[in-house]
């Protein structure tokens, strides 16, 4: 999977190489630009920790980024981008075993730093962008979790933590679309995403077999501002 996916990152550079040479285009955009933007990524990401100190029942290492992003528009096709995000989850679970009553609250903050590459291949009427993507994405999580415990022994409580770092890889296509002079949106839709370093659940880190579910949580919404303004010919 991982030599696929490489395969895959080299192939998106040899045809940004290549569509380069070719474009020619009625509007001329400044080939080379500072962009900033936020993006919210309705993906559900999952870390996994090595530290196996939480009890199982807790929910641990879940969190969808809202990131702050620079890009830099290397060629008219070709734009890289970089992200400083963050994320949570809260969770309450109780289990109940003969006598023993365990209740779990479970708090999850992670850090996110996406890398990704944006190329254009196609323009709908020369309006509406439409661009293929792949993300790399290092995340660090930490879980701290309040457990109670009562039996006949009467009740006791405690607080666990634990982290660990994962990473990630999305890919998928999008569109932009012009809000006003500097301002534009993309919508981008991620067909696939891996865990590169831990386990990969696909029912319950992806949320694929729901259908509608599984279409929602695999967005990207972004608002960015361009600091370059197109020069028409």
């Amino acid at each position: 999977m991982k030599t696929l996916l490489l395969s895959f990152i080299l192939s998106i550079c040899s045809l940004a190489v290549a569509a380069q040479a070719q474009y020619n285009d009625s509007v001329n955009i400044k080939s080379r630009g500072l962009y900033l933007g936020v993006n919210l990524n309705t993906t559900s990401f999952h870390i996994y920790y090595e530290g196996d100190k939480l009890p199982s029942a807790v929910r641990t290492g879940y969190f969808e980024p809202i990131s702050v992003t620079a890009a830099y528009q290397l060629t008219e096709r070709l734009k890289l981008q970089v992200g400083v995000g963050a994320g949570g989850d809260k969770d309450e679970t109780e289990l109940h075993l003969q006598d023993v009553k365990q209740s779990f609250k479970s708090k999850t903050i992670a850090f996110a730093t996406p890398v990704s590459v944006y190329l254009t291949f196609l323009k709908i009427k020369k309006k509406l962008p439409v661009y293929g993507v792949v993300a790399l994405v290092p995340a660090y999580g930490i879980t701290t979790a309040d457990v109670k415990i009562t039996d006949d022994e009467g009740t006791r409580s405690f607080t666990v933590e634990d982290s660990g770092i994962n990473v990630f890889t999305i890919a998928g296509v999008g569109f932009n679309y012009k809000i006003s002079q500097h301002f534009y949106g993309n919508v981008s839709y991620f067909f696939y995403k891996t865990n590169l370093t831990g386990p990969n659940s696909f029912h319950y880190d992806w949320d694929k077999g729901y259908g509608g579910r599984s279409f929602v949580k695999s967005l990207e919404l972004g608002l960015n501002y361009n600091f370059n303004l197109k020069r028409e010919k």
